[in-house]
């Protein structure tokens, strides 16, 4: 786009500069980041940080659906991978820019994930990992993407979907585990809810259908889990935002 266009449509030309600084790095006023070697060290790990925090989902979901096999070693992989790629940026921030203090303040995500979400925690920790997800936040900036997702009617939809989900899902798997264990509907629904929570239940997956379903369940839980954190905190952040 030439310089021309950027004055006729000075919002479009502010919101590409933003996505382009929010998803490489880039230089953002006053986010603790300063001196060239951590900027340029910034742009350099952003993007890669972005496919971990998202990578995060499927990671979740292979470890609390019990799979087993080589995919069990896939999501010990991702989650260690993961987690390592969050303190190697970490450290080598801290490393590089001249005014520690100030990148922490600015940067309590980066604490958050590498301190609460090692994955040497217990198994029932382990549903923190979740908190990766947070990386993504920095995206709401990109207003014109976030205004209808975390607006109250986007969160609507995605409640009633996720509730749709739970019990669709509940049927599937209470259908799929008929041979193995007998559950009721409630029970279905129940299984449903925990694993979109991933806080886990008594009843666990044996047939790949039911390994599946708890898969697409859990995901589905976590997507909506971070989606309503994410309106949470962009009201905390932009308060003045219209929510409609």
């Amino acid at each position: 786009m030439s310089d021309l266009d950027d004055q006729d449509n000075p919002q479009e030309h502010r919101f590409r500069k933003t996505f382009e600084a929010e998803l490489t790095g880039g230089v953002i006023p006053d986010n603790g980041v300063e001196g060239p070697r951590a900027i340029k060290a910034e742009r350099i790990m952003n993007g890669p940080l972005m496919v971990a925090a998202a990578l995060t989902l499927p990671s979740v979901a292979l470890s609390e659906a019990h799979v087993g096999g080589p995919l069990e070693v896939i999501a010990q992989v991702l989650n260690w991978g993961i987690w390592i790629a969050f303190a190697v940026e970490f450290v080598v921030m801290l490393a590089l820019v001249p005014d520690r203090g100030k990148y922490l303040r600015h940067h309590p995500v980066e604490i958050i994930v590498v301190f609460l979400t090692p994955p040497i925690l217990p198994p029932g920790l382990q549903s923190l990992r979740a908190i990766r997800l947070l990386r993504l936040l920095r995206l709401l900036k990109l207003a014109q993407l976030s205004n209808r997702v975390f607006s109250n009617e986007g969160l609507q939809y995605a409640a009633l979907l996720t509730l749709l989900a739970a019990v669709a899902g509940g049927s599937v798997f209470r259908a799929f585990e008929a041979g193995n264990q007998r559950l009721t509907e409630w029970e279905g629904v129940y299984w449903a809810f925990t694993a979109m929570t991933t806080l886990g239940s008594e009843y666990t997956a044996t047939t790949l259908g039911g390994q599946i379903t708890a898969v697409v369940v859990l995901l589905v839980g976590i997507t909506f889990i971070a989606m309503l954190t994410g309106a949470i905190a962009r009201r905390f952040l932009n308060p003045g935002t219209d929510q409609q």
